[in-house]
C-alpha cells in the first residue's frame, strides 16, 4: 500500500488544502441535523486518548454546535490501552459511536472485513465523486480507508517515523548529534557511550499494548524484508529468517549484546507514550510528528534538546520507512450517517489547526507548503520519511494476530525464550487466527 506518485512532498505546490478546506466547511455550513421529530440529532464521537488533539476536538466541538444548534456532539475519550477492545465490541454490537476515529491498520484488519463502517457520503462531504476526493490529497493516502474500491474515512493524521535524540545526552557522552546513528548497531554503540556518561535508558522500545508492540516490530520488518504473514494471508511468516531478524534487533537491543536500556524501567503510560524522552531519561527514540508537539508542549525545556533526525536503518543505502493514518469513519449502525459525515467535513476542513496545534500531517495536497506546514520542526526530515515509507500489510483478525506478536516480543524479551521458539509459537497462534 505505498503512498505511489509522491517523489517529494516538498515540491508540491499546489493550493489543495485551501481548496479542500473551503468545499468541506461549505458542505458542513448547509448541513440542517433531521432524524427526530423536533429535527435534533445527538452524535456519539469516540476517540483514544492524546491530550493535543481533545483539546482541538472540544474547540472544533463548540464551534460545530454553535453553527449547528439542531445538533449536539457526545464526545467520549477511551484510555488507550483500553480503545481497542472496547471500540471494536461496541461497534459489533452496534453500541458503539456514530464517529470514530481509527488507525488503518485497525480499519483494514477488522471494521472493513466485518462490514462495520459506512462507505463515504459524498453529497455530505460536497464533493461529487471518489476520483474528486482522491484528488484534493496526496497520491495513495486514502487507502488506508478503503476496501474493494469504496472510501470508508477521511484521514486525521497520517504520520512517518523519524528518530529524536537529545543533543544534551550526546554532548555529556561526547557524540556529535550532527553525527547520529545511522544504523541499529550504531544506535547500540552509542548507547554504551551515552550509558557510561549516567544516561542509563539511551533507547528502548514502547511496551504498551498489542497496536505499539505491532507497528514497532513492523517498522524493523519493512527493514529487514520480514513479513508477518504471506502475501494471501492464508499463514503466519513470522517465524521466517527475515521476521527473526527483526525480531533478533529488538531483542538485543532491549537485553542482548546490543542492549541500549532496561525494558523494565520503560514507561507504561500509554496517554504519553514517549515521557521517558520527554522528561530527559531517555537519549533516543523512534517517533512520529505528533509526539515531538506532545513533547513540546508538555515539556519546552526538553524539547529544545531534542533534535529529530533520520531513522536508522539496517541498510542505509536503501532506507525505507513505516506509515500509518488515522481516519475519521461512520459507523454503519449509525441512525444519522449523513450527519456524521457533515461533521466529519467540518474537522477535516480545519487541516491547517491540525497542523499548527497539534501537528497532526493531514495529506491535502500542499500541505509542506502551506503557512503551517512551513513550521513543522524537522520538516526536511518528514518529507524524505513520507517519500521512503509504505502502509503495514494486515491480514483477517489482526487483532488477536497482534495479540500474537505482542507475546512473541514479551517472550524473548522478558522471558529470554530463544528467537526461534518465541517466533514459532507466534506463527502457531497465528495459523490458528487465519485458520491454517
Amino acid at each position: 500500500m505505498a503512498l505511489r506518485g509522491i517523489r517529494s512532498l516538498r515540491r508540491i505546490r499546489t493550493a489543495g488544502a485551501g481548496i479542500l478546506a473551503t468545499v468541506l466547511a461549505a458542505a458542513t455550513l448547509s448541513a440542517c441535523g433531521g432524524g427526530s421529530a423536533d429535527g435534533k440529532v445527538t452524535l456519539t464521537f469516540w476517540t483514544h486518548t492524546h491530550p493535543p488533539m481533545i483539546k482541538l476536538n472540544q474547540t472544533l466541538i463548540a464551534e460545530y454546535e454553535r453553527q449547528h444548534p439542531n445538533v449536539r456532539i457526545e464526545y467520549q475519550q477511551i484510555p488507550n490501552d483500553e480503545f481497542d477492545t472496547k471500540m471494536l465490541t461496541a461497534t459489533s454490537n452496534g453500541t458503539g459511536p456514530d464517529v470514530l476515529n481509527l488507525d488503518d491498520t485497525t480499519l483494514r484488519g477488522e471494521y472493513l472485513p466485518k462490514r462495520l463502517l459506512a462507505p463515504i457520503d459524498f453529497d455530505a462531504l460536497g464533493v461529487p465523486s471518489t476520483d474528486a476526493l482522491k484528488a484534493r490529497y496526496l497520491p495513495g493516502t486514502l487507502d488506508g480507508a478503503s476496501a474493494d474500491n469504496e472510501l470508508y474515512g477521511l484521514p486525521s493524521e497520517f504520520n512517518a517515523t523519524a528518530f529524536a535524540i537529545n543533543t544534551q545526552h550526546f554532548a555529556d557522552a561526547g557524540l556529535d548529534p550532527d553525527a547520529p546513528p545511522k544504523t541499529w548497531q550504531d544506535v547500540s554503540a552509542a548507547a554504551k557511550k551515552l550509558a557510561a556518561a549516567g544516561h542509563t535508558q539511551a533507547f528502548s522500545f514502547l511496551y504498551l499494548h498489542a497496536g505499539w508492540y505491532t507497528q514497532q516490530l513492523q517498522t524493523l520488518l519493512n527493514e529487514t524484508g520480514g513479513t508477518i504473514t504471506d502475501a494471501g494471508h492464508q499463514k503466519a511468516t513470522v517465524s521466517a529468517p527475515p521476521a527473526q531478524a527483526a525480531l533478533k534487533i529488538w531483542t538485543d537491543l532491549a537485553t542482548g549484546t546490543g542492549r541500549t536500556a532496561d525494558p523494565n524501567k520503560a514507561s507504561r503510560e500509554a496517554t504519553a507514550p514517549f515521557s521517558d524522552l520527554a522528561t530527559g531519561r531517555q537519549s533516543m527514540a523512534m517517533v512520529y510528528p505528533w509526539a515531538m508537539e506532545q513533547i513540546r508542549q508538555s515539556n519546552p525545556d526538553t524539547f529544545a534538546k531534542l533534535k529529530l533526525v533520520p531513522l536508522p536503518q539496517v541498510n542505509p543505502a536503501k532506507p525505507v520507512n513505516r506509515w500509518y493514518g488515522y481516519y475519521w469513519g461512520v459507523s454503519r449502525a449509525s441512525e444519522h450517517a449523513q450527519q456524521a459525515w457533515q461533521f466529519i467535513a467540518y474537522l477535516a476542513s480545519q487541516s491547517q489547526r491540525w497542523l499548527s496545534d497539534v501537528k497532526f500531517i493531514q495529506p491535502v495536497k500542499g500541505w509542506d507548503t502551506s503557512a503551517a506546514g512551513k513550521q513543522v520542526p524537522g520538516l526536511d526530515v518528514w518529507s524524505t520519511a513520507y517519500r521512503q515509507g509504505k502502509f503495514d500489510e494486515v491480514a483477517p483478525h489482526f487483532a488477536e494476530i497482534k495479540d500474537a506478536v505482542m507475546g512473541m516480543v514479551n517472550d524473548s524479551v522478558f522471558d529470554h525464550v530463544a528467537i526461534p521458539e518465541a517466533a514459532g509459537t507466534a506463527a502457531e497462534r497465528i495459523d490458528r487466527s487465519l485458520g491454517s
